[in-house]
């Protein structure tokens, strides 16, 4: 399935869902509700977790509205390139990963290159280290210090190639790459996800 941008975000404070973006709704503007979105939509899983156990316990002290990121696998292809955090910065809401444990490398990238990420959430993060968390962006501070492994340019290139159906030997042509150091840095790759590449398409969207 390709990467879908058309389908605007929605607020998940209460059960009106307004629409903020692209084209934000009168009501929105006038809503005395804080504004919060998860991005893609669908995970009613998190949704409820970040409701229940993250924003009903905090209280945001800032003006800026937060969209949190689903960096989870079935979402994988939104994350192999810069355009996601393009598309969301646009939306001049505050960007949040909430990561699985397979995608944490691929965070801690992003976490690296852009300064538009102002926190992360990683899925072994205690309850009181979550909270914590949460209290800190709400007061207008930044929680991108990263943990964990983090993949490379040439992992995240690779990884690209072989979600847009290239196989490894049209990956060497296309990019002219020494054959070995290629099967080098898939092995790394497959390593650090914690999957094989195709386990690893066989799970997303």
């Amino acid at each position: 399935m390709m990467k879908n941008y058309s389908r605007p975000i929605r607020c998940i404070s209460c059960e009106v869902s307004c629409q903020l973006y692209p084209d934000k709704t009168v009501r929105s503007s006038y809503c005395s509700y804080e504004v919060f979105s998860i991005w893609p939509d669908g995970n009613n899983f998190l949704k409820s977790g970040i409701i229940y156990s993250l924003l009903l316990k905090n209280k945001n002290h800032l003006l800026s509205p937060f969209v949190f990121v689903d960096f989870s696998l079935p979402n994988l292809r939104y994350f192999v390139d810069q355009e996601w955090i393009d598309y969301l910065t646009k939306t001049g809401m505050r960007i949040v990963i909430i990561t699985d444990n397979s995608l944490i490398p691929l965070a801690n990238y992003w976490l690296e290159k852009s300064d538009n990420i102002h926190g992360v959430i990683y899925a072994d993060d205690d309850e009181l280290i979550r909270d914590k968390k949460i209290k800190q962006l709400f007061m207008g501070r930044l929680v991108n210090k990263k943990r964990g492994r983090t993949l490379n340019f040439e992992e995240i290139t690779l990884l690209n190639r072989f979600l847009s159906g290239t196989d490894i030997q049209q990956a060497i042509v296309i990019d002219n790459l020494d054959e070995k150091k290629v099967y080098v840095h898939k092995f790394r790759l497959e390593k650090k996800l914690g999957h094989s590449i195709r386990n690893i398409i066989s799970h997303i969207l």
